[in-house]
Formats: structure tokens, sequence, C-alpha cells
């Protein structure tokens, strides 16, 4: 990676930390403020367009999610001018909701603007695939 892609990456990476550590300030700061914001979760209703809506659902998940763990990035792209970067990246989670230790997968795709010399996520998705065969389009 050359030095604005690993900049755009090592932003996501301080993203997801502050989510596993439930920072939801630290998670908002990483988002832009300069640009219009669309972030789209894993369930159905979760379009997000402002930081207050994030916090909303942070503060949600966080309400019944516990000992959030990121493991190790398994796929990774990233590409990355002077001023636009797009980073995409699946990594396993585990967390513990109502006394339950569950683990998947999270995929997330991530565009990303300078701000202030800054790397900001301005938009992106989140999703959890599933198994080969567990699902359909019925």
């Amino acid at each position: 990676m050359h030095i604005e892609e690993e900049a755009a990456f090592n932003s996501v990476m301080q993203f997801l930390h502050c989510y596993e550590k439930q920072d939801i300030e630290g998670c908002l700061s990483a988002l832009t403020s300069s640009r219009p914001l669309m972030l789209l979760g894993t369930n159905e209703g979760e379009v997000f367009r402002s930081a207050e809506e994030i916090r909303t659902a942070f503060s949600r998940d966080f309400g019944c999610m516990n000992d959030i763990r990121w493991g190790e990035p398994h796929h990774v792209h990233v590409a990355a001018n002077d001023t636009l970067a797009s980073v995409i990246i699946e990594l396993p989670v585990s967390y513990q909701t109502a006394g339950k230790t569950e683990k998947t997968l999270f995929r997330h795709a991530l565009t990303l603007n300078k701000e202030d010399g800054l790397w900001k996520i301005c938009g992106g998705m989140a999703s959890v695939p599933f198994s080969a065969g567990t699902y359909s389009f019925t």
C-alpha cells in the first residue's frame, strides 16, 4: 500500500477499534462533517444519513452487545488518491448478547474523503454473509 492507502486503511481500523471499545464519540469522529453521509447497516431499516442517526444506532447496539472483538482481516482492498479512498474489508467479529457468545463475519465497504488532512468516512455499507445455500430470494 502507498501512504494514502495506508492512511485510509488505518482510519477504518481506528473506527472499528472505537466500535469494539463501545466509544461512540470515537466512532463519530471518524465520520465526515464536510460531505453528505450515508451508511447502510446489516438490518433492512438501517439507512443512516446523519451522525445523530448513527449515534442512536450505536447506542442501541451497545445496549445489547458486550465484549465486542474484531479478529484479523481476511480480505482487504484499498484504493486511494489524494482526496478519495475506498476500503473493502472482511473480518470476523465476536460479541456477547443475552448471555451468549455470537461469532460471525462482517464485510465493510467504505468510502472516505480527505478532510483537514485526515481520512473520514462519508459512505459505506456493512454486510454479514450467509453460508452457501442457506438463503432464498423468494
